[in-house]
């Protein structure tokens, strides 16, 4: 299990072996390099953890001024400290970080496993026979030979519409994701999973504060995370697209490191509309960075798809994961093992277009089908985020609830589309996005309520996820100063009508930043982060779509995969999203990690 699981930390390896349990871990070391071997104990503490804490120095100076003495300076050992003097699930709460740990408690025999509050860090679960076994990722349980790998029906249909897989779900049955903010135990009395922390509902209680109060909160809060996630020996990286979110990052990590220049890294595109290059060297050129250029053209494809075939363990169909793979390989071939960027802004000050659809869903609901049937006359396009392609997603959430609504509208097959493709309905695979939604409802307006369900879903599930594999397949940490839980606490105390004002998206936000940025940088629409798939597919990479119905045979239907083939390739309409999912189930189901595979 470790062996396989060495990407994530190739720097050491330990493993105990105590009366009833084994604990293992690799560990990429960031903090302490050579005193924090892991496992290690604390008190009546065993701990493994992957992650970061950040406010381990503060947490170990309060301790040490109760008694406790330490003999590493890792963050490790003051999670293990903090649980012998508070118990687990107190110990938990005072922690401000990412991580997946596991607890051994051999006074009263329980293990504990324990997610960050936003799902940073991922931590697989299942039993066989009985035996409880966990990892940071499925490979670690499927390097075992007597484990089973049976597709689960309802995780395929999540994956072909969301392109994910939420939590608590995995590819295969019997085996589990524990959610964010969530715990496990074991113990002599059975095994429970309850949340130690509940996140904050956008809206549901807003604060009366006047608006410059709040820009200047945002500012100074963001100010502080970053902060927090500098607080290395090591040099840091910064991921930069041209949008506001990681430009801001960019600007705090300058102002806060002015004795060293921070080196950036952008990917970028020949085709136009998904570059970001120009805007991104705009903003490194703004803080004096040296900026890393990342090219990734449409050759580079076939070799990206042989890689993640190889080394993804569950099939993740976001597009974003090519480009966002070749970012952290870049970053980890120009010497750095941290870095640090703008995710999480979007989902929690208001970033996405679909935040002011909703209330016109809602009143055009009954015109779903001549909405649908007046869109499918519209001109095809490849373009990232094609208005085509935006009109056609929007008529097909018409009628729906707020929630399935919203997950239609950003992922890649519609419920409709499941039953022909799959042979299956997809109803049970709508069961966490139901759940999601009812803990929404205390939001009064539904932009809040798709804020809080797309953090806990695209960015939790999605968005995090491709972060998590693509910076450790490369050994690099990836921080998110936007993840801070004060920071979540505090856009979610934000008034919704302030994030999107006057029919802009991320309005507050943007007032919050501008003084960082230039001016050019505040008003660019959003673009989004994502490869030009449509146009490789259909022109200079259509080959990889050869064989794709052969490949998929058993899983999805093969005259359906023709057609969207055939359709797509003549230029009849944009099946992008589609396809490759499509890609990604086929190489994924026959490649390593797959049903049809076993380990040699």
């Amino acid at each position: 299990m470790l062996s396989v699981l060495t990407h994530r930390g190739p720097d050491d390896e330990g493993l105990v072996r105590l009366d009833g349990v084994v604990l293992g871990s690799r560990r990429l070391a960031i903090v302490d390099a050579p005193g924090g071997h892991q496992p290690l104990r604390h008190g009546g503490a065993w701990v493994a953890m992957n992650g970061e804490i950040y406010n381990h120095n503060a947490l170990r100076k309060e301790l040490a001024a109760q008694g406790r003495r330490f003999s590493t300076r890792s963050d490790t050992e003051v999670v293990a400290a903090l649980v012998d003097e508070l118990g687990v699930e107190q110990a938990l709460t005072r922690l401000d970080g990412m991580f997946a740990i596991a607890v051994w408690e051999p006074n009263t025999r329980a293990l504990t496993l324990a997610r960050d509050r936003m799902g940073e860090k991922p931590l697989y679960w299942t039993r066989r026979g009985d035996t409880l076994r966990f990892a940071s990722e499925l490979k670690g349980l499927l390097s075992l030979p007597d484990q089973p790998r049976q597709l689960c029906p309802d995780a395929l249909h999540q994956l072909l519409m969301f392109e994910y897989i939420p939590a608590p779900r995995s590819i295969y049955q019997g085996v589990f994701k524990l959610q964010p903010g969530h715990l496990l135990r074991i113990d002599p009395e059975g095994l429970r999973i309850t949340p130690w922390w509940r996140p904050p509902v956008p809206g549901a209680n807003p604060s009366r504060l006047e608006e410059p109060r709040w820009e200047r909160a945002v500012l100074s809060s963001l100010q502080i995370a970053v902060k927090q996630r500098l607080d290395t020996e090591l040099p840091v990286a910064v991921t930069l697209s041209g949008g506001i979110d990681s430009s801001a990052v960019l600007a705090f990590a300058a102002r806060l490191r002015p004795e060293t220049p921070p080196h950036t890294f952008t990917v970028t595109f020949d085709e136009p509309s998904f570059d970001e290059g120009g805007p991104a060297a705009l903003m490194a050129k703004h803080v004096g960075a040296t900026h890393h250029a990342v090219p990734l053209p449409a050759s580079a494809l076939p070799e990206a798809l042989d890689d993640l075939t190889a080394r993804l363990c569950e099939p993740l169909a976001d597009g974003s994961l090519v480009p966002t793979r070749a970012l952290y390989k870049a970053i980890h071939e120009a010497g750095f093992r941290v870095s640090i960027g703008g995710d999480g802004a979007d989902e929690l000050f208001g970033g996405y277009p679909t935040y002011l659809a909703h209330p016109l869903a809602e009143r055009l609901s009954a015109l779903g089908p001549v909405a649908r049937a007046l869109v499918g006359r519209l001109p095809t396009s490849t373009e990232n985020l094609s208005k085509t392609f935006m009109a056609q997603r929007f008529a097909e959430g018409l009628g729906l609830p707020w929630a399935r609504r919203d997950q239609v509208w950003l992922g890649a097959f519609t419920p409709r589309e499941l039953l022909p493709l799959t042979g299956r309905a997809p109803l049970a695979a709508w069961d966490v996005v139901d759940a999601w939604a009812e803990a929404a409802a205390a939001a009064p307006e539904v932009a809040g309520r798709a804020m809080y369900l797309n953090q806990r879903l695209y960015l939790g599930e999605g968005v995090l996820t491709k972060v998590d594999r693509a910076s450790m397949l490369s050994s690099v940490e990836a921080r998110a100063p936007f993840l801070c839980h004060r920071l979540v606490a505090l856009a979610a105390d934000i008034p919704v009508a302030a994030h999107l004002r006057g029919g802009q998206t991320k309005a507050l936000l943007r007032r919050s930043v501008a003084e960082l940025l230039p001016p050019a940088l505040t008003k660019r629409p959003k673009k989004g982060f994502g490869a030009p798939l449509g146009p490789w597919l259909a022109g200079p990479m259509r080959g990889l779509l050869d064989g794709l119905d052969d490949a998929l045979a058993g899983l999805i239907d093969g005259e359906l995969v023709r057609r969207l083939v055939r359709e797509h390739t003549q230029g009849q309409a944009d099946h992008r999203r589609r396809l490759w999912t499509l890609l990604i189930l086929a190489r994924w189901s026959h490649g390593p990690w797959g049903p049809r595979s076993r380990p040699s």
